[in-house]
C-alpha cells in the first residue's frame, strides 16, 4: 500500500481534533488526495464482436470518481466550554457521514463536491449538543506534477442546537489558498504546508470573519496498514461585525490503522491554545478521541 492511499482517510480526520463547537467545526483544514481513472473508447470491430460496453464502462468510471465515508469518535476534551483552562472536561460522541466526487478536468485542472452530515452529542454538558450540515465545492489547479496546488472554493453550513432546536450559526465561506505536498523517503513519507484565506459570511453576523490558517506537517507510513502524522495549524481570525481577533495554535498528532480495504482505525490528540482580544473568549485544552470509519 503507497502511503498517498493511507494518508487519504488520515487527512480527512484532520477536522476532528479539537472542533467540539459549531465555529470550530468548520475551521478545520482538509487534505485529500484523489484519483481516477478513465473509460476505454472501444473500435468498431470491438463493438460488432462483442457489443457496446461503453455504457457500463462510463458508469465504472464516474463510480470511480464518488466516495462514501461514515466516522463515529468517542473524544474526550479538557475544555468542553471553551473558557479558561482545562475547566470543563467531558466525554463527546462525534458521528460523521460524508459523500464526495471528485473529477479531472482537463489536464491541470480538478474540481471535488463533499456533503457532511455532523454532530457532536456531549455525556456532561448536553445543553451544547448540536448537529451539522455543510457542503464544499473546490476547484484545484496544479501547472505541474509534484508543484504547489493552488484552490479556490466555497463552503455553505449550518449548525442547530440539539437542546432548543434553534439556529447556532450558518455561513458561506469564500476560501483560495495553496497546498503543496512533498514525498520522501521511497515514497513512505510525506511532508506537507499549506495556507488558505477564507471570508464567512455568517448570519447571525456576529460569526462573520476573515480567516488565515497556516499549516505544516509530515505523515510516514509506519507498516503497510499504519501511518502517523504530526501537525502544526496557525489561524488568525478577524470579526468583522464587532471588535474582536483571535489567534489560535494547534499541535496534533494521529495514528491511522487500515483493518481492511474498506475499515479503518484511529486515534487523534491535539494540544489547542487560542488567544482572543475579546475578554473571556481565550481558552486553551487538550483533546484525545478514538474512531472508526468505512470508507466505500
Amino acid at each position: 500500500m503507497k502511503l498517498h492511499t493511507v494518508s487519504c482517510l488520515a487527512v480527512l480526520l484532520l477536522g476532528a481534533c479539537g472542533t467540539l463547537r459549531a465555529e470550530r467545526i468548520n475551521e478545520s483544514k482538509t487534505y485529500s488526495y484523489h484519483s481516477s481513472t478513465g473509460s476505454k473508447t472501444q473500435t468498431a470491430e470491438e463493438i460488432e464482436d462483442i457489443g457496446e460496453l461503453t455504457e457500463k464502462q462510463g458508469f465504472s468510471a464516474f463510480r470511480e470518481k464518488l466516495r462514501f465515508n461514515v466516522t463515529a469518535r468517542e473524544s474526550y476534551t479538557t475544555n468542553a466550554l471553551l473558557e479558561g483552562s482545562h475547566s470543563s472536561s467531558d466525554a463527546v460522541f462525534l458521528p460523521t457521514i460524508e459523500a464526495g466526487f471528485h473529477t479531472l478536468l482537463g489536464k491541470n485542472f480538478s474540481f471535488d463536491l463533499a456533503f457532511k452530515v455532523e454532530s457532536a452529542v456531549f455525556a456532561k454538558y448536553d445543553e451544547r449538543n448540536f448537529a451539522g450540515y455543510s457542503a464544499v465545492a473546490t476547484l484545484d489547479y496544479r501547472f505541474k506534477p509534484g508543484a504547489p496546488k493552488l484552490f479556490v472554493g466555497v463552503e455553505p453550513y449550518r449548525y442547530d442546537s440539539f437542546d432548543t432546536g434553534d439556529l447556532l450559526t450558518q455561513a458561506i465561506g469564500l476560501t483560495a489558498g495553496a497546498d503543496w505536498e512533498v514525498p520522501f523517503n521511497a515514497g513512505r513519507s510525506l511532508a506537507f504546508v499549506g495556507y488558505r484565506f477564507t471570508d464567512y459570511l455568517a448570519d447571525p453576523n456576529i460569526d462573520s470573519r476573515l480567516v488565515h490558517r497556516a499549516v505544516v506537517g509530515m505523515g510516514h507510513q509506519i507498516r503497510s496498514n499504519v501511518t502517523g502524522q504530526f501537525y502544526y495549524l496557525y489561524q488568525h481570525s478577524d470579526y468583522t461585525d464587532f471588535d474582536r481577533a483571535d489567534n489560535k495554535h494547534t499541535v496534533a498528532a494521529n495514528l491511522i490503522y487500515q483493518f481492511s480495504r474498506h475499515w479503518f482505525g484511529s486515534l487523534t490528540t491535539s494540544y489547542v491554545n487560542s488567544d482572543s482580544s475579546q475578554n473571556g473568549a481565550s481558552y486553551e485544552g487538550f483533546n484525545a478521541g478514538l474512531g472508526v470509519t468505512v470508507q466505500f
